[in-house]
């Protein structure tokens, strides 16, 4: 390689260090499989496999990796979403504690013992005492609307 001699142990070592440099990159768990396959097919090459036999099993280890370990590894280090417990907020009923205005970056609201800071979804003013449905949660404030809006369109 390049006029330098070396044996075919060390080529698949370099592959799999370009395959793990491109794995540490993209982070996709794509190229770690071939990481391992050139390891495998280097052992091969030390043991004095020759080279077909050495694609050979580089290939085999490498989709057999990624077919069969990527999707288990991916579903672990990516997990899942799992919804906090912030999230059962939304859809319930609070009292205000603080009037809401969120020009005024005012409001606040109990929940247990916890106090939140509220922010009107309508931009509207809401007095002290009003009860409010919580619509979402934008990073430590509640997104609320007046529960008297909310109901406003429906007859009783």
């Amino acid at each position: 390689m390049f006029g330098i001699p070396m044996s075919m142990a060390a080529v698949w070592i370099i592959i799999a260090g370009i395959a793990l440099l491109i794995e540490a990159i993209t982070t996709g768990l794509t190229s770690i499989w071939f990481t391992i396959g050139a390891f495998v097919a280097a052992v091969a090459a030390w043991l004095g496999a020759g080279l077909p036999v050495q694609i050979v099993i580089f290939l085999v280890v490498s989709i057999a990796l990624m077919l069969l370990v990527r999707p288990l590894a991916k579903k672990k280090v990516t997990g899942e979403i799992i919804p906090t417990n912030a999230d059962s907020l939304i859809g319930k009923r609070l009292v205000v504690k603080e009037e809401v205005n969120n020009s005024e970056k005012k409001g606040m609201a109990t929940v247990g013992d916890i106090d939140w800071r509220l922010n009107s979804v309508d931009g509207s003013i809401i007095k002290e005492g009003s009860v409010v449905i919580v619509k979402a949660i934008e990073g430590t404030k509640l997104m609320v609307v007046s529960e008297l809006s909310e109901n406003a369109g429906q007859s009783i």
